[in-house]
């Protein structure tokens, strides 16, 4: 967080190059109110964690529910109300992240829930566990950290393609993020069913519901799409883009909604079942490499195709 807050701008030039001023003032802007918020999402993360390996779902769902609600309606409060611009759409994330750790916090000290979290600063650190955690914590940490990092390669060779291709972009990747939500939430239910057989010995039931909730999550994913692909030009319009960002954004979700439904499901959800077991090695060196020899690589290669074209 530190080191985003010191080299906020050198780190946006890094990924977006040379854009326009205005563009880039805006970026960094946003950039430094979203940091402020990394925090308070950790918060909610760990929380969150807690309920569902307690066996409740339904309570952190709640809470992201309220807390995304709160975001958009603070969007149009605070950007098209109060005329904020991109400042209005950063505080509007803090604001409903801040929430959402509060009422975490809040109830994890409430003697009803099945584990309960007092007097925080009283905890001690029980190294042998801290180290069993790690072990399993960090290599999930390098593969999302590598997975990020493609992202802003692909990003940062794109943005050489001029601020039209960003806003295409932009607002592409957060209808993708839309339509994996649901297939997301199983997932991360997989994740903590199958920790639980596999943590009783009951690996044969364990292996079932990776098979059975990787096929939900096929389904859930199949309806994400249709619904994201009907919605997404009237968004496109509501968004205010220009002829040629729509055009861009379009064929994007295009492509989105044909390819993921193919790929997304086998390739993500079942990893989350490896993690249950205990083997994220393996998910990790799978997902590094298909990012960056695949991805990566095949993304910079079409881009610089079409800038020499």
């Amino acid at each position: 967080m530190l080191v985003c807050l010191i080299f906020c701008k050198p780190l946006l030039r890094l990924v977006f190059g040379a854009v326009e001023e205005d563009v880039m003032n805006g970026a960094v802007r946003y950039f430094l109110i979203t940091v402020i918020a990394y925090p308070f999402l950790a918060l909610f993360d760990v929380g969150a964690a807690f309920y569902r390996a307690g066996g409740n779902f339904r309570f952190p769902m709640m809470i992201s529910v309220i807390s995304n609600t709160m975001n958009i309606a603070g969007n149009a409060i605070l950007i098209f109300g109060l005329g904020m611009g991109v400042a209005g759409a950063a505080l509007s994330i803090l604001f409903s992240r801040i929430f959402a750790a509060g009422i975490v916090l809040f109830y994890l000290r409430k003697p009803q829930q099945v584990i309960v979290l007092r007097d925080y600063f009283k905890i001690r650190p029980d190294m042998p566990l801290i180290s069993k955690i790690l072990s399993i914590g960090i290599p999930a940490g390098v593969e999302n950290g590598m997975f990020q990092f493609g992202k802003l390669a692909i990003q940062s060779t794109e943005s050489t393609l001029g601020t039209q291709a960003i806003a295409a972009q932009a607002l592409a990747i957060v209808l993708e993020n839309l339509n994996g939500i649901a297939s997301m939430g199983v997932g991360i239910s997989l994740m903590t069913v199958a920790g639980q057989t596999f943590g009783a010995g009951r690996t044969e039931e364990g292996k079932y519901y990776i098979v059975k909730l990787t096929w939900y999550g096929e389904i859930g994913l199949i309806l994400s799409c249709l619904l994201t692909f009907a919605v997404g030009r009237p968004i496109m319009y509501l968004a205010g883009m220009e002829p040629e960002s729509m055009r861009m954004c379009y064929e994007m979700l295009v492509a989105i909604t044909i390819a993921k439904p193919l790929l997304w499901a086998l390739g993500f959800i079942p990893a989350y079942g490896l993690r249950a077991a205990g083997d994220v090695k393996f998910s990790m060196i799978v997902s590094i490499c298909t990012m960056w020899f695949c991805r990566v690589a095949l993304a910079i290669y079409l881009i610089l195709s079409l800038i020499h074209i």
